[in-house]
């Protein structure tokens, strides 16, 4: 079996199983698994994390590497992913070649984050990972990115297509999942339903209440930790009767397959506006209090019907993620 180096910037924690902070690398790991024997380079945790890997893959110390040349990929640039490519070209004199796979738009990303300086730097990380690697994206409308072949990340399987099982009782209007940053469009969001939406109650999960700035609490918001339960998870899902994603950078996100398989519509911003793909139940709004309004009002009024339409929709599945990688690959 073909060896493969997998470098990431999660950090993983040992003790006999391994766990990390999300579930995008257990599922990347799972589509590859099979085909190829996986070396993981990543960070290591000080402390248990959420999501346990499930799949064999051996952890490699950095130093310890002797092979002459490499198949890597790089799960989306980072400086951790960037100094790892470096040190293995430069300092270890390592032959590499592979892929680097692009989750979100960087260049936007650093730019929200750290201005100018920011997308200076992550445009020198770009120009020399590009020079070595082949770049696989899950959208073609990320900054300076020109792939032809698209890649869906879903770790969607029948069991979230269990339409007999969704419950029809919400214990809440909105949902939001993913990271609590500026980027996401969360400061955005805990603004608006803090200031002007405050008669519809929003949960936010995937970070603890005591790790968010008291600036964005709220009687109306409830933050929830992540949750690696897969049952937990879709009964949040179905606990709640629109998703909301406010972020600015998506390529493709994994929550808007999630939410459309549980028959939630979902409500994104002009700046993503291409992660629609033709499917029905996905609402575009402006930034303001006014469009947010028209859009949650059309939902409400027209729920029976626009969930009828998400029923007919394509689904992006797990298995059509591990098809689309392989052969995008082919080392």
């Amino acid at each position: 079996m073909k060896k493969i180096y997998l470098v990431t910037n999660d950090k993983i924690w040992f003790s006999g199983k391994k766990y990390t902070s999300n579930n995008d690398l257990n599922n990347i790991i799972t589509c590859l698994n099979k085909d190829f024997n996986i070396n993981l380079i990543c960070r290591k945790s000080s402390k248990k994390l959420n999501f346990e890997l499930t799949e064999n893959c051996k952890y490699l110390d950095l130093a310890k590497i002797n092979d002459n040349s490499l198949d890597v990929i790089l799960i989306s640039i980072t400086p951790y992913n960037f100094f790892v490519l470096f040190y293995l070209l430069f300092i270890k004199g390592i032959s590499v070649k592979g892929f680097v796979y692009l989750r979100s738009d960087g260049f936007l990303e650093y730019r929200y984050r750290y201005g100018f300086i920011g997308y200076f730097i992550y445009f020198i990380m770009f120009s020399l990972i590009k020079k070595k690697l082949k770049i696989l994206s899950c959208s073609k409308y990320f900054t300076n990115v020109k792939v032809s072949n698209i890649l869906h990340p879903s770790e969607l399987d029948q069991k979230w297509k269990n339409y007999q099982e969704i419950e029809t009782k919400s214990k809440a209007d909105f949902l939001y999942i993913g990271r609590f940053k500026k980027d996401k469009g969360a400061y955005y969001l805990a603004k608006i339903f803090k200031d002007f939406l405050k008669e519809y109650k929003l949960i936010v999960l995937g970070n603890d209440k005591k790790f968010i700035p008291k600036k964005f609490h709220a009687n109306n918001i409830c933050y929830r930790a992540s949750t690696s339960d897969l049952a937990e998870l879709i009964k949040i899902y179905d606990s709640t009767k629109i998703f909301i994603l406010p972020s600015y950078i998506e390529g493709f996100p994994k929550v808007i397959s999630e939410s459309l398989a549980r028959l939630r519509p979902v409500i994104i911003f002009e700046e993503i506006k291409h992660v629609i793909h033709e499917r029905d139940g996905i609402f575009v709004s402006e930034r303001n209090e006014e469009s947010l309004r028209e859009t949650i009002n059309y939902i409400l009024k027209n729920y029976i019907e626009i969930q009828e339409k998400i029923k007919k929709n394509y689904f992006f599945t797990k298995e059509n993620f591990r098809k689309e990688l392989l052969e995008a690959i082919k080392i």
